[in-house]
């Protein structure tokens, strides 16, 4: 930059002077010269790249083809430099002689920011992500030294505004991903995820993540525009390798072997402790000092609470006779976890190719459930047919299965008392699988007054079983008539089969009553649920990319058709005739239900986009595309959606006076993306219940799909080389939200799905990524990302709603939940009340306590279990109500959280690298349903108060309050914020020089490395 600003004025000037009066001279002493500059390691060409002889103060710039050409050089030796944002400058002494052309090229290394990077997602061409003008993050495999199980997990806590959480933890599942939060109330908020080429629908959970180049993340519709219809929550553009940055005649094997151990981290307190009477022996009694055996399964009688025998006067603080079982820790067990993986890939001649194959367990955390296993086998394939045509193949299969459970096992366990073994056998029952291995089955009860089931009982004897097939391919031919002109042509599968079984075996138990007696047994069912998808994706390309002087340009038009194919079906059995025959002919006839569904979408999308590049400094960028889908409503069948962007590189102005700022870009980008509606939604839809047909949803045929509108600006630096810094404030308007709107009754349908709300966001995000430390000994880069998103239901059509705990209303953020409070102070008691009466107890509640006396003296005064003159119960906690209008009703909490950051750092010395990766959210309420359950019999391990002092004990009835009936409330929020260790990963490299040390160099071995990985 400071050359050019330097060098125009005695250029200008030189130039006049030459054209006078040494024509004829410069033309027999001076030569030219060309070639091309690219990145040495990936041959990626570079344009925009300043190629000059400083000496001579000329030069001239590569184009989109990185090559360059400096005319009219003086004869002999020179020092011929290279400089491009994103590499260390090069240079090469050159020879040019008169009247010649002296070809070079020109190889520079890239540094650890790769700000020249081609992006290839959202955009009409190939384009360095320096001359981006809206936000499109691109993760190298370099960037995931830690390889997750499946794709999706690759991208968690790597960028800005990425948000994966995987809710059940169970192996296998796949994650939730989020881009910028949330952008519809009642659809999907997941991303549309396209893996080379094919666009799909479908769980990532079954892409192996060691077959992934890259990824490309597309935020939201500012960028993602291109997509249409299915682009408002953004797009993930994953590219598998292929074996394309080889030599020529280069082949290479990779394979790779991992075990790990799966673990349970934290789990949630439970109790240790009782509130119920004692004999002078230690036993268990009843109300009439009858004992108790309170370890029998079989045992229906209730042991008396102590303390008065009443739970407003019962304190948890007893210890259980005999041996005591941790339940979380019976029940979680580290699991194995494997993967085998080896790949093949070459280049040879005009083809190259990469081949692979992946064999990978997970049997998580749960004793009894076999988890997850996956194999996958992938073959890419490139040839170039002629110089001007070529085409690229992508295969790829997954089979998987997955051992599920049935319910909710933590839902079982808070409910079972610490002296009561899981474990144990029952010797009168011998009609389970591992009976005559074990000595009987597990207890079905083992605690009658936990009113719930043995989890570990039905792990152990029911059959729940999910298996996958995934099939995709892609075919793409390329064809260049010229250097300006290509016509791409692709064709696109995925087939996704899904199969599920759920067997209860014939005799499986439901109740005990008593030893001897007979056990209650289920007939037994069987339930097959299989589902397919067919979708097929084609589309052509024209594509037109043409320099006029400093004008480079790049224009697409393309034409792409979808067709989607759904059908699934779903058929119960019940009674089993004979046990252990697991068909459908085994069961009772007429006893058997089944369901069953077909579904075909067509779509159809054209767009054209065309980007500018002035000088390298100026950027712009416009595209138009138009979608129709049978989805839509009849008379809403075709939707426009747009964008335009536009960049200034302002720090390659001659005139910028900043030297240590490399880069200062601003720019803008303002575009439209869809969401569209669910396959039924626009159609009339009935029920049909004994016989009797019911109308339910009336059909639209105005139905639109959701719009989204998003502006983003953002501003870019490059500081001294080494420190890139990103920022960008985003507006979000989604309007036409598809919320099934309840009907009046005179309509003759229930509901209708319409087009009746807007929901408006801002994001602030932005990145700081430094090359602290880089040589080729030694190397530090780290990152640091963070966002905030803020967002609004600004117009609801429909009356507010309940979705769970949420609450769905006009003016609330989407991910705000309502319920109970309990008061807190003396404001948030009812109008007129004597606050001298009220205090504040150790939890923060307002609690009753009477004249004279504090939260503390209940015991010392005997007043648990006493009322105020008004009913007041004291020391218990007291329900809020609104002022205003009397409601309990009131707001507890939201869950998105106020911001997220996260941090990363790669640190090389020599062979050896440290890969370390931070995560934290802040700010977001959770409800933890899990702890309220536990209280409903007082398991919790909160309600426990043996080792308190007298003054803070509470009964158990002051826990039941708080449990509230299992109806939410603010007891059970909590703070959501986190700071986690995300990724830790130590590997170690024997490069070829080591090897050939050690006697492997003659095994044909590039290299071999060693890891050691949590995550």
């Amino acid at each position: 930059m400071k050359f050019w600003g330097k060098c125009i004025p005695i250029l200008a000037g030189a130039a006049l002077v030459f054209a006078v009066s040494a024509a004829p001279v410069l033309a027999q002493a001076t030569g030219t010269i060309t070639g091309t500059v690219a990145d040495q390691e990936t041959g990626q060409t570079l344009e925009s790249a300043q190629v000059y002889i400083s000496a001579l103060n000329i030069g001239g710039l590569s184009n989109n083809q990185g090559r360059f050409l400096i005319l009219n050089v003086p004869t002999g030796s020179h020092e011929l430099t290279t400089e491009i944002i994103g590499y260390t400058s090069g240079t090469q002494t050159i020879t040019v002689t008169a009247g010649q052309t002296t070809i070079v090229e020109v190889g520079l290394r890239g540094t650890a920011l790769r700000l020249q990077e081609l992006i290839v997602t959202g955009v009409a061409g190939s384009t360095p992500r320096i001359k981006l003008p809206f936000t499109v993050e691109h993760l190298d495999f370099s960037d995931m030294p830690i390889p997750a199980p499946s794709a999706d997990g690759l991208l968690q806590a790597q960028v800005a505004g990425v948000k994966v959480q995987s809710g059940s933890g169970k192996p296998g599942d796949a994650a939730q991903i989020m881009l910028r939060g949330p952008t519809s109330i009642s659809k999907s908020n997941s991303p549309l995820v396209i893996i080379d080429g094919v666009i799909t629908d479908n769980t990532m959970a079954d892409i192996d993540a060691l077959d992934v180049e890259s990824v490309e993340i597309v935020k939201g519709a500012a960028a993602a525009s291109l997509y249409g219809s299915r682009a408002s929550n953004g797009v993930i553009n994953i590219r598998t390798r292929r074996g394309a940055g080889l030599r020529v005649d280069q082949s290479r094997m990779t394979v790779r072997n991992e075990y790990g151990k799966s673990d349970l981290v934290n789990s949630i307190a439970l109790t240790k402790y009782h509130p119920y009477a004692l004999d002078a022996q230690g036993n268990f009694i009843d109300s009439d000092g009858n004992f108790v055996d309170y370890n029998d399964p079989y045992n229906s009688g209730d042991p008396m609470l102590a303390d008065g025998g009443t739970p407003d006067t019962a304190f948890q603080d007893n210890a259980y006779p005999g041996t005591l079982y941790d339940q979380i820790d019976l029940f979680f067990n580290p699991g194995d976890a494997y993967v085998n993986y080896i790949a093949v890939e070459g280049r040879s001649g005009n083809t190259n190719y990469r081949a692979s194959f992946s064999n990978s367990a997970e049997q998580g955390v749960m004793a009894g459930n076999d988890g997850f296993d996956r194999r996958t086998f992938r073959v890419n394939l490139d040839h170039q047919v002629r110089d001007n045509f070529s085409i690229s193949l992508n295969t790829y299969y997954a089979k998987s299965h997955q051992d599920e459970v049935t319910g909710s096992v933590f839902y079982s366990l808070t409910f079972m008392g610490p002296h009561i073994n899981l474990a144990a056998r029952n010797p009168d029952d011998m009609e389970c699988k591992l009976a005559e291995k074990m000595g009987g089955c597990l207890f079905i009860n083992p605690d009658p007054h936990a009113n719930t089931g043995n989890p570990l009982y039905s792990i152990e004897n029911r059959d729940y079983n999910d298996d996958r097939q995934r099939f995709m391919a892609a075919v793409d031919a390329r064809w260049s008539p010229a250097s300006w002109f290509d016509l791409e042509a692709n064709y696109s599968v995925d087939r996704y089969d899904f199969h599920r079984l759920n067997i209860i075996p014939l005799n499986y138990a439901q109740t005990q009553l008593g030893p001897g007696q007979p056990i209650t047994r289920d007939p037994g069912s069987l339930h097959r649920y299989n589902s397919l998808s067919n979708d097929i994706n084609a589309s052509i390309t024209a594509s037109f990319n043409r320099a006029f002087g400093d004008l480079t340009t790049r224009t697409k038009m393309r034409y792409l058709l979808e067709d989607q194919h759904g059908e699934n079906y779903s058929v119960t059995g019940q009674n089993f005739t004979v046990g252990n025959v697991f068909v459908l002919d085994n069961t009772e006839p007429g006893q058997t239900t089944a369901s069953s569904s077909l579904s075909d979408v067509i779509a159809q999308g054209y767009f054209f986009i065309s980007s500018l590049d002035y000088q390298g400094k100026y950027m712009g960028d416009f595209l138009v595309r138009r979608d129709g889908s049978s989805l839509f409503g009849p008379k809403e069948r075709w939707q426009t959606y747009f964008r335009a962007s536009a960049a200034w590189r302002i720090a390659q102005e001659s005139w910028w006076p900043i030297d240590f700022m490399d880069e200062f870009k601003l720019r803008y980008s303002v575009g439209t993306a869809g969401g569209r509606p669910s396959f039924s939604n626009q159609y009339e839809t009935y029920s049909v219940s004994g016989g009797i047909i019911s109308p339910n949803t009336l059909g639209n045929t105005q139905l639109k799909p959701e719009l989204s509108t998003e502006q983003e600006f953002g501003l870019e630096m490059l500081l001294y080389g080494k420190f890139m810094i990103t920022a960008a404030y985003v507006e979000n308007k989604i309007e036409d939200q598809l919320i099934n709107v309840p009907l009046p009754g005179y309509a003759g349908f229930r509901s209708q799905w319409q087009n009746a709300g807007t929901l408006e966001s801002n994001t602030w995000e932005g990145s700081i990524e430094a090359a602290i430390i880089d040589s080729p000994n030694m190397g530090w880069s780290s990152r640091i990302n963070y966002d905030r998103t803020r967002q609004e239901i600004t117009y609801l059509n429909r009356p507010a709603y309940r979705r769970g705990s949420t609450y769905i209303r006009e003016g609330e953020a989407l991910g705000t939940f309502y319920g109970d409070r309990w008061s807190r102070s003396c404001a948030d008691l009812a109008a007129g009340t004597d606050c001298s009466m009220f205090q504040a107890n150790d939890d923060g509640y307002m609690v009753y306590v009477g004249a004279g006396n504090s939260y503390t003296d209940g015991i010392a005064k005997g007043l648990w279990g006493t009322s105020g003159a008004n009913g007041e119960k004291w020391g218990r906690p007291i329900k809020m109500k609104d002022p205003d209008t009397g409601s309990p009703f009131l707001f507890l909490g939201v869950a998105v959280p106020d911001y997220n950051l996260n941090w990363s750092n790669t640190i090389r010395r020599g062979n050896l690298q440290l890969n370390v990766l931070f995560d934290g959210e802040f700010g977001a309420d959770k409800y933890n349903s899990t702890r309220q359950w536990a209280a409903r019999d007082w398991r919790s391990g909160e309600t426990d108060q043996y080792g308190k002092e007298d003054g803070l004990k509470k009964p158990v009835a002051y826990y039941s309050d708080l449990y509230n009936i299992f109806a939410d409330n603010d007891h059970y929020v909590e703070d959501g914020t986190y700071i986690k260790l995300r990724e830790l990963g130590l590997r170690y490299t024997l490069d070829s020089e080591l090897l050939e040390r050690l006697g492997g160099g003659g095994m044909g071995l590039e290299s071999m490395a060693v890891s050691l990985t949590g995550r």
